[in-house]
């Protein structure tokens, strides 16, 4: 019988450890290569192909190794505190529970279930794209056709996640694979095939640039590089059109934090957390520059920077028409896998800020069947569904909304990662002597790298798109007025019993 003066604490609901390093690696390689090394390649030549090539794949691999060098610190904190929460744990250890709560907060409205959304959208618009009739000009499922189809993806790897989370690596594992061989596809065809240009990655470099580059492809291309550049890149500096270029990077990077909230479920995690990110992030390096050159090899520089189809037109160039649609089920598969790997991320963060009593108790209920957070994933599935109708219910233009909600996302998350890299900072002069299973290479450099670029991207990012992602900051200071408003006792009892 406990002691009516000592408060109750009821043991936390634990998740079991059925992930290994390949579930792991798997889980980083599939949450960042997503929508973004399809998506965004055209925005980053925009901005730098008046300077040249090598700034185009110079700002892939900067943010590659920019990333790398913040994995290095999360796998440390991730081998210190091995259970579901990730950041969140990291946070509420270095600066306390409301910094803490102010990322689950996020995550929930903005980070995560954006993510999700915005890919689970880039899944349906591909896949019309690869429904669409050769040499048609109108798309067989249309803006409702692609609503449906987006809810019923979200709706689907909703339930496969709740009924298994072997399930939901397996669903990873297998979109991951496909996602890579059909990268290796698009990287080495052009190689074996010869259809390469060389003259296409010049200039490599432009001191004093004076005019846009011209396109080189048919009038519909270029009638979209005019508009584009009206607001080209030579009416910025370089370092301005590189701040650009940086912000689009970061979305095809984003995710390769995900890996952290399921530490809980990874069996050993002090080995397979580090290796599974320094192994995931490299590959992700890897494969984004040769995509990227590929990509230049193959189409001319405004070419890149104007299509709207990259993996479709390059495959276009390579096989016709049936090439194209190739091409849009090999990006399906990774615009899904992401979308798969980052419902897996989230419901873990939730979960730990309903240990803490932040949030209600029933978001961390373990299922007593299938041994998942099925709550947490549920809530997070209908918040997404009502996302993606808004989403679609707006506006017109898909391709634009897409581009504001990674904008959105990234701006979070760059406040909110940093914060969690700087943690490994705080916690190395409080806890000194508490273990560290891996040590963060390079400190106290490499953490800093991350934090030093992030900041200066978010800087870049407000005063460029305040006007748009003021909502974010808004949302983050009604996490204030919440967190100050809910009720203290179960949390305040959690604390006295510990």
């Amino acid at each position: 019988m406990s002691n009516p003066e000592t408060p109750h604490r009821v043991a936390p609901k634990t998740l079991p450890r059925v992930l290994g390093l390949v579930d792991s690696t798997a889980l980083v390689i599939g949450s960042i290569i997503g929508s973004g090394i399809f998506l965004k390649v055209g925005k980053v030549d925009q901005a730098l192909m008046a300077w040249g090539y090598l700034p185009i794949i110079g700002v892939w691999v900067f943010v590659g190794l920019i990333t790398l060098c913040g994995s290095l610190a999360l796998a440390e904190l991730a081998a210190m505190y091995p259970q579901a929460g990730g950041p969140y744990l990291y946070l509420r250890e270095a600066y306390g529970q409301l910094p803490a709560f102010l990322w689950g907060w996020t995550e929930f409205w903005v980070i995560r279930t954006g993510s999700v959304g915005a890919l689970v959208c880039a899944t349906a618009i591909y896949l019309d794209e690869f429904l669409r009739p050769s040499g048609a000009t109108s798309y067989p499922l249309g803006h409702y056709g692609q609503f449906a189809a987006s809810l019923i993806i979200i709706t689907g790897l909703t339930a496969i996640n709740i009924f298994s989370t072997r399930w939901g690596a397996a669903v990873q594992n297998v979109a991951t694979a496909a996602k890579l061989v059909f990268l290796a596809l698009l990287i080495g065809l052009p190689l074996l095939m010869g259809k390469m240009n060389l003259e296409h990655l010049s200039p490599l470099w432009v001191s004093s640039p004076e005019t846009t580059i011209a396109p080189e492809t048919d009038v519909a291309v270029a009638e979209t590089a005019d508009s584009a550049s009206q607001s080209g890149p030579t009416s910025r500096t370089f370092l301005a059109a590189f701040g650009v270029a940086l912000i689009a990077v970061f979305w095809p990077y984003d995710g390769w934090i995900n890996i952290a909230p399921v530490a809980e479920e990874i069996r050993e995690p002090q080995k397979n957390v580090p290796r599974a990110l320094g192994i995931g992030i490299l590959t992700v390096v890897l494969v984004y520059a040769g995509a990227n050159l590929s990509y230049h090899l193959v189409l001319s520089m405004s070419a890149v920077a104007n299509s709207t189809t990259l993996a479709s037109d390059v495959f276009r160039v390579l096989f016709g028409e049936w090439g194209s649609k190739f091409a849009a089920l090999g990006v399906c598969c990774s615009t899904f896998g992401a979308a798969n790997s980052n419902l897996i991320a989230g419901p873990r963060i939730y979960f730990a800020a309903a240990r803490d009593g932040l949030v209600p108790n029933y978001i961390q209920q373990v299922h007593p069947r299938y041994h998942t957070p099925a709550n947490s994933i549920l809530i997070q599935g209908i918040w997404t569904a009502l996302m993606i109708i808004a989403f679609y219910a707006t506006s017109p233009n898909p391709k634009e909304v897409f581009d504001l909600i990674t904008d959105a996302v990234i701006c979070a998350g760059l406040i909110f990662y940093s914060l969690a890299v700087g943690a490994v900072y705080i916690l190395r002069v409080r806890r000194p002597a508490e273990p560290r299973p891996y040590r963060t290479w390079g400190y106290p450099i490499t953490p800093g790298l991350l934090i030093a670029t992030y900041l200066l991207a978010l800087i870049g990012t407000l005063i460029e798109q305040w006007d748009k992602l003021i909502w974010v900051l808004a949302l983050i200071a009604a996490g204030i007025v919440y967190y100050a408003l809910i009720p203290k006792s179960k949390l305040k009892a959690d604390t006295a019993a510990e």
